[in-house]
């Protein structure tokens, strides 16, 4: 399993294609996904604002902007439970 916490906005095309990625790996990592609206709070459209899509895993590390595959796929198995 692996946990990750998506920060993300809506209408973000970024975000949706993030979303999508995490999406087609979630059975076959067993991803557990947590998502945050970055616009539900001001300190968190503060912080993450520039970044979005954020995936930030349980190691505290993070990927942010146009994420890529391989980076993506490295972390998976970093993060793995």
């Amino acid at each position: 399993m692996v946990r990750i916490t998506f920060y993300y906005k809506p209408g973000c095309w970024i975000c949706d294609t993030a979303e999508e990625m995490l999406n087609g790996q979630k059975e076959k990592y067993d991803i557990r996904i947590t998502k945050v609206d970055i616009t539900s709070s001001d300190e968190l459209y503060e912080t993450y604002r520039f970044d979005i899509p954020v995936f930030e895993f349980k190691d505290g590390s993070t990927l942010h902007g146009a994420i890529k595959r391989k980076a993506f796929f490295r972390k998976l198995e970093e993060n793995r439970e």
